[in-house]
């Protein structure tokens, strides 16, 4: 982890922060430690004693797994309103992922056993974390489905319709990033990527994707 403070940050986009009583707010940047990070920090590698929950105060994290080769996979993207603010991927006694800055920020990291003893004094924060959990879920039950039932290329233009809002928009993300996000290999994106080019659905830049037919995607999902 990078630096730590104790002050709490007061400009946040946290909803449970905010939904919570002042007095809980409190006591939990009491426990916890607010933790700035840089993009491609790493604050818990896979595998790693946890026992934590975090509060992401500012920016984006990301969450992923490494194959003994190399090859990642992402999880989970998050900002400070994903599960509602409260991410549980770190609340078992060793981290489930890898949790890398993917956007500088801040994030309230509070253990275990003091969070336990918060949530039985506040309805709010007790059900934020069942709500979170069950986000998790529901997330990761998507994700073993897109990964089992969808081919490589469908799962490419999920991605970068996912990503854009109106044609013309652009994806900046590496060819290596987006294979980790769709869960395969490099060469299999750009062969995908170099397809879609061809037939008039994206324009290829230096770590660039331009999409030109958002409609078209679409349908090829």
């Amino acid at each position: 982890m990078d630096t730590l403070s104790s002050l709490p940050v007061l400009n946040h986009s946290n909803p449970i922060l905010s939904r919570v009583t002042e007095a809980t707010r409190a006591a939990l940047f009491e426990a916890g430690q607010v933790v700035t990070f840089d993009a491609d920090s790493v604050l818990f590698a896979d595998g790693e004693p946890s026992g934590a929950v975090l509060f992401l105060l500012k920016g984006q994290l990301q969450m992923g797994k490494v194959a003994s080769r190399g090859r990642r996979q992402i999880i989970c993207s998050s900002n400070s309103r994903s599960c509602g603010g409260l991410c549980m991927l770190m609340f078992g006694d060793n981290a489930l992922a890898d949790t890398r800055g993917l956007q500088a920020g801040q994030v309230l990291v509070v253990q275990r056993d003091r969070f336990e003893a918060l949530i039985h004094a506040d309805p709010a924060l007790c059900r934020a974390a069942w709500e979170s959990t069950a986000h998790c879920m529901a997330h990761l039950s998507e994700l073993v489905a897109r990964l089992s039932f969808d081919k490589v290329g469908e799962r490419v233009l999920k991605a970068l319709y996912n990503a854009t809002e109106k044609d013309g928009d652009i994806v900046r993300m590496t060819q290596t990033d987006l294979a980790a996000e769709v869960g395969t290999t490099r060469e299999v994106v750009a062969r995908c990527l170099a397809g879609f080019q061809e037939e008039g659905l994206v324009r290829l830049g230096r770590a660039r994707i331009t999409v030109l037919d958002r409609a078209r995607l679409a349908q090829g999902m």
